[in-house]
């Protein structure tokens, strides 16, 4: 039978005022300040169907209500009573939790959420029959109603440590409704949801007391306890089992380095129970809306002048009652995770765990701040709007020009960045930057020294004036940066890029990228290749069709007594004979990745390479272990390696300088993946290498190098590349072709020859030939001497090339320019600093706009309130300053 209360004429009053309340905030807040930009992110994918679902019951849940207690049937199915407390309430609860405070949800919340909802539903399908069960079904009920009269008594507790706070204001607040009638709503709405807790207790006990004595008549008193007794317990241990947090066992893991191989492969072992805990930990702040939060002891210390002693006790109540929404931690743990990680799984946390950190970036009602954290982190602040490839041939090589036009989509200024790769023996030759189509009147570049370039880029860009600053930062790698993109609406910037390039197997090859920052481009950016519609997919092409190009030879003079020669290289590679290796093993866990391509590079050398030649083995390690060596190669078993932390190429190449000893190498190759260059620090002093120095990535290149690195490949005759097979075929294919051949790549022997004309020959070829000359004079010029430097820059300067040592800046007035020339006189001016060192972080921060969104003005309204009751209590004298 029904309660008479259930139907009292008063409750339904209420019900009719706080639903219409709630339809009007509804209608007219919720729908047209938020709901646009909640289906414009839904429908491009950025919005999680967790977020998505609460946000559709917040607009259907009050109007199905409303409409079911309008028509009279289900009225009498259903009292408004039991549909407000026992149906409307806590799925209303539910959704406001999740739409409007929980962000990115644990497996402790998402457990909570689930069954309250599934409960919620299961008893509203069972309050409005009366109760003829089967067995199973009153098994069910019972368990049921017992889970959801726990969840509601914990929601009254929880309730209970605001009940005098919010006692105490009320108290001087309603009078306030004298004053203004039109809050009498806005107050019966606080009201409403205020009682919700007590009144789901109220409904779910009498339905779970009634359910109980059915059941106990069935089947017996003590089969019932046993049942509610074991329900509560499975409930209870399942809870607080996903209640579990896992960073600090995965601080406690990584508290200590392993030492010994034993140690460090059960740490690998536990590798996803150590990024749970650290993800967990970096995402805190995202993950628990009581991160670090002590505002219940604030207000009864502050506001109701409670003892020291009284506040803290129930603040600490307060704090085990919300343990599945605390942060079980300390402050610095982001911090703290973000680092574990980088020197753990040997890259940055942002880069290795981006779905997770894009998932809670999205996870918020708060549009514009999902945005702003999704920008840090895929970075989409500037749109490829248009991109044209033109290629000239000139027989076996051409020059190839590249023009892209950016619009930006932000109200800010923005610095785009490309890391990009082109074939060794290509060669950069221009950079312009400009606001029109026309190069004739862009702005044209400066070759300079790369460490006075730097420095005047990065000053310009603090100073927020337009440069822009293309680099080579690796033996086939170039960074490309330009700023500012002009704000949404003020124009947009065309830059120009060209290069030279030789054919490969009939095709002329195009940049490569590895990566990019603050850019973005869609279906509509228009492409246009050699004359032809490009592919939209990608941001280039991997090459282009050569036609007919036959290789041919070349000879150019690029100075008195200084020819270059390129012939095309048609004989079969040879692999070397009679040579010393020394074969350096990245150890750090990135390489676990690439432990299939270890094994097949260890093979083939083993195979085709150490039968006429012979090669120690060095195997690297992070401290506390100590790397090895290993003269006997069946002592080395690469399936068996435990590769373990972060290394970066100049820490593996010292350790193997400090094994080495006295011996000698004809070449030195260090296996490795793509690294991240995020993680370098800068290298103080030279690496002087024993013999060529090649760095093998295994997997990709790595996008940038720092200078000590780059030198060290520079100065002692080597490069880099990502297979061992290449290395071995230009050691042994370079000695056959006599003592002038200073290189053998990409299909073409280069030699150096003496001549005697009387002046530098014009050539398109100039360029390639000069990239050639500079690399062999690199190998015997040290990079702490400048003026030797300046020797080779003025190669650069003199044929219009990029190097590793002079860069191209674009500058745009006179002061830049003088800037430039104090820098070019510096003694520093070819040393550069390892920038970017850290990915963007995600930030919670919005950003600030000048004039209040819809949303603002709401909160400015709540404000305006919250102030006027503020006043109210100080006219009172409830109020009082402590001191």
């Amino acid at each position: 039978m029904k309660s008479k209360a259930f139907a009292h004429p008063l409750f339904s009053a209420f019900f009719w005022v706080f639903n219409s309340a709630l339809l009007l905030i509804v209608y007219a807040g919720y729908l047209p300040f938020l709901a646009p930009a909640i289906i414009s992110d839904a429908l491009a994918g950025e919005v999680p169907l967790n977020l998505l679902l609460p946000f559709v019951g917040l607009v259907l849940l009050p109007t199905f209500c409303t409409i079911a207690a309008a028509i009279p049937k289900w009225r009498q199915l259903l009292p408004p009573f039991q549909l407000f407390y026992g149906v409307e309430a806590p799925l209303l609860i539910l959704c406001l939790v999740r739409f409007f405070w929980l962000r990115d949800l644990t497996s402790g919340t998402t457990l909570l959420l689930v069954v309250a909802a599934v409960g919620t539903v299961a008893v509203a399908l069972w309050l409005h029959k009366e109760v003829q069960e089967t067995d199973t079904s009153a098994w069910w009920h019972v368990a049921g109603l017992s889970v959801m009269l726990t969840i509601a008594l914990y929601l009254v507790m929880l309730f209970g440590f605001y009940l005098l706070p919010v006692a105490f204001a009320s108290a001087v607040a309603i009078p306030l409704v004298i004053y203004a009638v039109v809050l009498l709503p806005f107050f019966v709405l606080l009201f409403g949801l205020w009682t919700m807790p007590l009144g789901m207790t109220i409904v779910y006990f009498q339905a779970w007391r009634k359910s109980l004595n059915q059941f106990a008549a069935e089947h017996g008193r003590w089969r019932t306890a046993a049942l509610t007794t074991t329900v509560l317990a499975v409930w209870a241990g399942v809870f607080l089992t996903f209640q579990q947090q896992p960073q600090n066992q995965a601080f406690a893991l990584l508290e200590k380095p392993p030492e010994t191989e034993q140690a460090r492969q059960a740490l690998v072992q536990k590798s996803d129970l150590i990024r749970q805990g650290l993800v967990n930990a970096y995402l805190a702040p995202y993950r628990y809306p009581w991160y670090n939060d002590n505002h219940v002891y604030d207000i009864y210390r502050h506001f109701l002048n409670f003892s020291e002693a009284q506040a803290k006790a129930i603040q600490d109540w307060h704090s085990a009652f919300t343990s599945p929404f605390r942060y079980r931690g300390k402050m610095d743990d982001p911090e703290k995770a973000a680092n574990l990680y980088a020197q753990f799984f040997d890259t940055p946390i942002l880069r290795g765990e981006l779905p997770s950190i894009q998932t809670a970036m999205q996870s918020t009602f708060m549009r514009w701040e999902a945005k702003a954290g999704l920008l840090d982190i895929n970075e989409r602040r500037v749109w490829l709007a248009e991109q044209e490839v033109r290629v000239k041939p000139q027989g076996d090589w051409a020059e190839i020009e590249l023009h892209e036009v950016y619009r930006n989509q932000t109200l800010d200024q923005q610095e785009i960045l490309y890391y990009f790769s082109l074939p060794e023996s290509a060669v950069v030759t221009g950079l312009w930057l400009g606001e029109t189509g026309d190069r004739a009147k862009s702005f044209p570049y400066t070759v300079a020294p790369r460490g006075a370039a730097q420095q005047v880029y990065n000053q310009e860009v603090n100073r927020r004036v337009d440069p822009a600053l293309l680099e080579q930062v690796g033996p086939r790698n170039y960074r490309l940066r330009a700023f500012p993109i002009p704000p949404q609406g003020r124009g947009e910037m065309h830059l120009w890029l060209t290069y030279k390039v030789l054919q490969q197997d009939g095709k002329w090859q195009l940049p490569q990228l590895h990566e990019r920052r603050n850019l973005y481009w869609t279906n509509q950016t228009k492409r246009i290749v050699n004359g032809k519609a490009g592919d939209n997919q990608q941001w280039l092409p991997d090459a282009l069709p050569a036609g007919n190009a036959q290789p041919t030879t070349h000879q150019v003079v690029l100075a008195e007594n200084t020819q270059v020669q390129a012939v095309p290289f048609t004989d079969a590679y040879q692999l070397p004979t009679g040579k010393r290796f020394a074969i350096v093993l990245d150890d750090s866990y990135s390489m676990n990745a690439h432990r299939a391509d270890v094994v097949q590079a260890m093979n083939w050398l083993q195979e085709k390479v150490l039968p006429q030649n012979s090669a120690d083995l060095y195997l690297t390690a992070t401290s506390p272990m100590q790397p090895k060596r290993f003269e006997n190669w069946q002592d080395f078993d690469p399936e068996k390696v435990v590769f373990f932390g972060t290394l970066q190429p100049r820490q593996m190449l010292q350790q193997f300088l400090a094994l080495r000893g006295e011996t000698a190498y004809d070449a030195v190759l260090l296996l490795t993946d793509s690294g991240s260059y995020e993680m370098t620090e800068d290298g103080k002093g030279v690496l002087t290498m024993p013999a060529p120095l090649w760095l093998v990535h295994l997997g990709g290149l790595q996008p940038a190098y720092d200078d000590a690195t780059l030198q060290a490949m520079q100065d002692s005759g080597g490069s880099s590349t990502t297979q061992v097979q290449e290395v071995m075929q230009r050691i042994g294919t370079q000695p056959t072709l006599g003592k002038s051949t200073i290189n053998v790549v990409d299909g073409y022997a280069w030699s150096l020859r003496s001549t005697t004309p009387p002046a530098p020959e014009k050539s398109g070829f100039a360029p390639l030939a000069a990239r050639q000359w500079i690399t062999h004079l690199s190998r015997t010029t040290k990079s702490n001497q400048p003026e030797k430097l300046d020797a080779i820059h003025a190669i650069a300067k003199q044929n219009s090339v990029v190097t590793p040592y002079s860069s191209m800046i674009v500058l745009v007035n006179d002061r830049q320019r003088e800037d430039l020339k104090q820098a070019e006189q510096q003694r520093d001016r070819f040393n550069r600093e390892v920038e970017d060192q850290q990915l963007p972080q995600p930030t919670s921060m919005s950003p600030v706009s000048a004039v209040p969104e819809p949303a603002e003005w709401m909160l400015l309204l709540v404000g305006a309130i919250v102030l006027g009751i503020g006043y109210q209590l100080r006219s009172t004298g409830w109020l009082h300053k402590v001191d």
